[in-house]
């Protein structure tokens, strides 16, 4: 098969500032119309019947678990496992964009944007509530009685393994595929580009439309989600503080806020927006955990981590393939394969999102940055948040559990704060670290698609911001859905949702697995910037 050196473009790029085609003139109608049209009718049905909706995406989760827990845990860990092997094989000498390539972005800048681009919503609303619920209604095949000295001790295990490595290898599996086509197969700056290897030049065609379409409708679907939840948080801070009681009005004021918030952030892009929100983010993150770790349980909180990363990587490969054929208690269904979906409705887009930060850096670089330094930072998350707030319930009786039961999950990290000093401000910092999460992932998501479904957009590393109309339009398609989801059922719409857009991503996603390893067997016609390694055993026939 011939192979395009070069790319040729048939539509001219667009910056957004003072191009005159107007919206439906620079809008890539063949990727943006279908998801697009899908998500109106999402919204509108939504709106118009709540209950209907929220019914038809229960049935619909019901039916993934039953006949599809399997493919996501055989899945998730294929995608770690291929990550590991792309980055610390031969093939992770492999330098993104050439030799000559510069980064453009700071170790520590890079590493603060992929967290906060991945995992940080979920970490700031988890980090207290899922240790605590491993640890008073453990698993029911781990055979430990609820609240027990037992459940205390391997409640992590489970939060570790949401959390870490099975997370960042499903977002960055994605994202090493789309790399290498983008920056050294000079492929378009699109999900489907990763496929070039498989079905060449159709990625240009239907197949392409498919699946940036595909991505595009997931990926609402994830940020409804993480908005959600973080809306949830936000509200839940409000009652606690100030009395104020959640409800549909609210939580719409709170989702216009940060979509407000995010949109504007997307506009100023990446050097600018994204990257100064990462790195303040991340410091408060420091601050946050500091704050628990010196006035809290020290000592405690530093061995029940250690003790918990044990646990949890000497039962890694148990966990990855677990599934209770026997008990069919539905525990790894309505956990792991829960994170599983959750994670791949972001993949595609996160990975495309994250293909932005690697110009210059070997792949292997790309894997450790990505992966392996957010699995630990979660870990020292999980760990002291986790661990305090277990201490806290077994040995003083905090009635955290109690707070968590009367009030939901989005009220656990307050509950915990409450037995701290300076409980209102340490309050007030928490809404801003999950305002601010939520910011910076819909911020990169928000970019990212309009990237997609903008004409002409992506053909070259020359375009470097999509059209800032194509950001605002959607910034707020993905708040309408959020609260859309919100108001029809809460967090189980949204988990049902969410579950049902990561099954055909992860097909997907294999796929691009495929690609890649067919082109890292033929390098010499796959890699069009002759990398440092051209003369290497890599490229000989």
């Amino acid at each position: 098969m011939a192979m395009e050196t070069d790319l040729t473009l048939k539509e001219p790029a667009v910056t957004g500032r003072g191009d005159k085609r107007g919206l439906w003139g620079i809008i890539n109608k063949k990727i943006f119309v279908p998801p697009a049209l899908l998500l109106v009718v999402a919204v509108l049905f939504g709106l118009l019947n709540p209950e209907s909706f929220g019914k038809g995406a229960s049935e619909a989760l019901s039916f993934t678990l039953k006949y599809f827990g399997w493919f996501y845990t055989i899945g998730s860990t294929f995608l770690l496992g291929f990550c590991l092997w792309a980055g610390f094989s031969k093939y992770g000498d492999i330098k993104l964009g050439g030799p000559d390539a510069e980064p453009e972005l700071s170790l520590f800048n890079w590493w603060a944007i992929a967290i906060c681009a991945g995992i940080a919503i979920g970490i700031v609303f988890f980090g207290v509530s899922e240790p605590m619920s491993h640890y008073t209604t453990p698993a029911p095949f781990l055979g430990y009685e609820p609240k027990s000295l037992a459940a205390g001790e391997h409640a992590m295990r489970y939060a570790f393994f949401h959390w870490t490595f099975h997370t960042y290898g499903i977002y960055v599996s994605s994202a090493i595929c789309i790399a290498f086509a983008f920056y050294n197969t000079r492929k378009p700056f699109k999900v489907s580009s990763s496929l070039y290897p498989l079905i060449g030049d159709r990625i240009k065609g239907n197949w392409g439309y498919f699946v940036d379409g595909l991505a595009i409708f997931a990926i609402v679907g994830g940020v409804g989600t993480s908005l959600g939840f973080g809306t949830m948080q936000i509200g839940g801070g409000m009652k606690f503080l100030w009395g104020i009681e959640p409800n549909n009005i609210v939580w719409l004021l709170i989702i216009g806020v940060l979509t407000l918030c995010y949109t504007i952030s997307s506009y100023t892009g990446l050097q600018k927006g994204i990257r100064l929100l990462s790195e303040n983010n991340i410091r408060l993150y420091f601050l946050l955990m500091a704050f628990v770790l010196f006035f809290g349980p020290t000592i405690h909180v530093l061995e029940s981590t250690v003790t918990a990363v044990g646990d949890y990587l000497s039962n890694l490969v148990p966990m990855s393939f677990y599934l209770d054929p026997m008990g069919k208690s539905g525990w790894p269904g309505s956990w792991s394969n829960f994170y599983w979906a959750w994670w791949l409705a972001f993949a595609p887009i996160v990975g495309l999102f994250l293909v932005r930060l690697g110009y210059g850096r070997t792949i292997r670089q790309f894997v450790t940055v990505n992966l392996i330094g957010p699995a630990i930072f979660g870990m020292v998350w999980f760990g002291i948040f986790g661990s305090t707030s277990i201490y806290m319930e077994h040995f003083k009786n905090a009635g955290i559990a109690k707070v968590i039961a009367e009030h939901g999950n989005e009220v656990s990290l307050f509950a915990l704060f409450q037995h701290f000093p300076m409980p209102s401000l340490t309050m007030i910092l928490g809404m801003l670290a999950v305002a601010v999460s939520f910011i910076t992932l819909a911020d990169s998501m928000t970019s990212t698609i309009a990237s997609m479904t903008t004409k002409g957009f992506g053909e070259s590393r020359e375009d470097k911001e999509p059209p800032a109309v194509m950001k605002i339009f959607w910034g707020i398609v993905m708040g309408l859905f959020s609260w859309v989801l919100l108001i029809s059922g809460g967090a189980s719409a949204l988990q049902t949702s969410v579950i049902v857009c990561g099954l055909p991503i992860l097909v997907l996603q294999i796929f691009m697995v495929a690609g890649y390893i067919r082109a890292m067997g033929n390098l010499k016609e796959y890699d069009k910037v002759n990398p440092p390694i051209r003369k290497s055993s890599l490229y000989e026939e």
